[in-house]
């Protein structure tokens, strides 16, 4: 008998599955030909005594190298090494010499886009005033759980096939109930389309809603990426200036007595990236305006679940009886940014176009995803993890608040937020945003240069500024090297 206990080496404190490690070891003697085709294996029981582990662990790992190939399993007789690795080496389909490396270029011509901006690196992993919720407060250990869970149940199996195309009906029909008790509207499972985010919800809107050359208004300032899935559907940017009580309502009437208007594109809540809160009375105009003149408000409530003063002001969608309001969201702020979950609240018509043209871009979403998020509400994860984290970011808030006003006040001029998770800071002329994040970053300090809000205007020189993402201690040591760069000059 081969040396099993030798040959399989079992390390209790890695976080591969001990019957994988098994079955890993086995595959690794098998192609250095150390173990031969045809060898006998221990049974399940001698080998989880050689091994010292249960037998059931032991099993599957030999249904887990059965399954890929590497053994073969006779009843009466044992189970052996395949006599014929399960590998198999591709042949060549030409006579030309092999390829030293991936072409550079194509050997096409390929259209570029100069609408948008290219990827960028993320730089989370740097500390700064990023703009988004901490990662260390999610309840990753619940939503761990919960997906296991549902990984684990066999009446769960049909969810790894194809579901419906606007997601799985249960998970839109807890969204509903979550929404229509938060947001005060009135909808069923059927008004709900589930999203990977609230970008693909915006580019499925326009390929749905709009034509080439029809005029959208947005916010200047606004956006970035909203803007631009406008612009890359050819659509024309009317700028509508906002203020203290959001954007300027007798403005968007001025526009659309002049022309004609297709849509809005509002963040009434929090207005990005400004954070000012649509006022009730605007509210009202607005509504009244686009029943008047017949264009779409699409409403993008990006973090209505944080607010920190009083009750939040109930979107635009929750007052909307004709049908004139297109509401989307995302739990991507509430759980976690990699939580590819958005959706799109709408009257049934509109969901099942936006059905149609979702399943050309991708069939259906994360249904596993979706099962553990019913999971995550049905259980009050959802729910206390929000407030503990309303708790977090409004000390937070206060905190760098505090901090700027005691030291930079007459650098920076700012309004505190109702709610959010960043401020909106306008930095004197004296102090320009773009070589102040560069020095920082040379420093391991991020802070955007503005650009991206700004539509490159250098001249407005404001920013978002984080306040969630570092605890308390992180923000004292952050504006600590803010004040010290800006006050070197």
């Amino acid at each position: 008998m081969l040396p099993w206990k030798t040959i399989i080496q079992i390390q209790k404190e890695c976080d591969t599955p001990v019957y994988l490690q098994i079955a890993n070891c086995v595959i690794c003697e098998m192609r250095k030909g150390r173990v031969g085709p045809g060898i006998k294996l221990p049974g399940s029981r001698q080998m989880a005594e050689l091994l010292e582990v249960h037998r059931k662990t032991i099993v599957r790992a030999y249904e887990e190298l059965d399954a890929q190939g590497w053994i073969e399993m006779h009843p009466s007789k044992g189970t052996f090494t395949s006599q014929e690795l399960p590998e198999i080496n591709a042949r060549r389909f030409s006579n030309n010499h092999k390829q030293k490396n991936f072409p550079a270029t194509t050997g096409y011509s390929v259209k570029v886009n100069t609408i948008t901006k290219d990827p960028s690196l993320p730089t989370r992993h740097i500390n700064g005033f990023h703009d988004g919720p901490d990662m260390r407060l999610i309840p990753s250990d619940e939503l761990g759980r919960a997906y296991k869970s549902v990984m684990s149940r066999n009446t769960y199996l049909k969810f790894m096939s194809y579901v419906e195309t606007p997601g799985v009906q249960k998970f839109r029909t807890v969204l509903s109930d979550y929404l229509n008790a938060s947001r005060g509207v009135q909808t069923t499972f059927e008004n709900i389309l589930v999203t990977r985010g609230a970008q693909m919800a915006l580019y499925l809107l326009t390929v749905v809603l709009f034509s080439k050359d029809d005029t959208i208004i947005v916010g200047d300032t606004n956006y970035y990426y909203a803007d631009h899935v406008f612009l890359q559907a050819g659509m024309q940017l009317a700028r509508v200036k906002v203020d203290e009580c959001g954007i300027d309502v007798e403005e968007i009437e001025k526009l659309c007595r002049r022309k004609k208007i297709k849509a809005l594109y509002i963040t009434s809540h929090h207005h990005y990236p400004t954070t000012v809160t649509l006022s009730a009375a605007r509210r009202i105009q607005l509504l009244a305006l686009a029943e008047k003149y017949g264009f779409i408000i699409i409403e993008d409530d990006y973090d209505y679940d944080f607010h920190y003063l009083s009750s939040p002001m109930l979107p635009l969608v929750s007052a909307d009886t004709k049908g004139m309001v297109v509401y989307i969201g995302t739990l991507s702020k509430t759980v976690a940014p990699a939580i590819r979950t958005g959706y799109i609240i709408a009257p049934q018509n509109l969901i099942l176009e936006l059905s149609r043209i979702r399943q050309l871009i991708d069939v259906q979403g994360d249904p596993i995803m979706e099962l553990a998020l019913i999971e995550m509400f049905e259980e009050g994860h959802i729910k206390r993890h929000l407030k503990k984290a309303q708790l977090a970011y409004h000390k937070r808030r206060d905190s760098l608040c505090s901090l700027l006003k005691d030291n930079l006040s007459d650098i920076i001029d700012f309004k505190v937020p109702d709610g959010g998770l960043a401020i909106w800071a306008k930095f004197h002329k004296s102090v320009p945003l773009p070589p102040l994040a560069e020095k920082l970053r040379s420093q391991g300090l991020i802070i955007s240069n503005g650009l991206i809000h700004n539509n490159a205007d250098i001249s407005m020189n404001a920013t978002r500024m984080g306040f969630a993402w570092m605890n308390e201690e992180e923000a004292a040591q952050a504006v600590e090297l803010l004040i010290k760069t800006i006050r070197s000059k």
